[in-house]
């Protein structure tokens, strides 16, 4: 699901425009080039019935979009938001359910002369589990 929900963003020409390969699970590299995008993976739920795991699972991620301006993350942000697909989505390999969009939050960070802005998306991602 990780490189599924990457390769998503990286492959979309509204958010490549803006951050280019600067996608990132977990942190930013410490080149600091901006404006970019982290992935956080917050949790993941396997789904079961009494007959056994039925192979979904629910996924919380957090997208952070950041940016040295508010203006710069917000773009950054929208264009992300319909990168992804609600619906059922072949990628990769990867079967993502649907991709359903919980919250956004703004913050920055750090002081002045050089706070970073950021733009969070928390999103549920239901996907099928990877085959082993």
């Amino acid at each position: 699901m990780e490189e599924a929900i990457a390769n998503l963003l990286l492959n979309n020409p509204a958010v490549a425009a803006i951050a280019g390969d600067r996608v990132n699970w977990s942190a930013r590299p410490d080149d600091d080039a901006l404006p970019a995008v982290t992935l956080h993976r917050i949790s993941g739920a396997h789904d079961a019935t009494m007959a056994g795991r039925s192979g979904l699972i629910a996924s919380r991620v957090q997208i952070d979009a950041w940016g040295r301006t508010y203006r710069e993350a917000k773009l950054l942000a929208r264009a992300i938001v319909p990168a992804l697909p609600h619906a059922r989505t072949l990628t990769g390999g990867v079967v993502l359910q649907g991709i359903f969009i919980d919250t956004e939050s703004d913050t920055f960070e750090g002081d002045d002369p050089e706070p970073l802005y950021r733009t969070r998306i928390d999103i549920s991602v239901w996907h099928k589990e990877a085959e082993q």
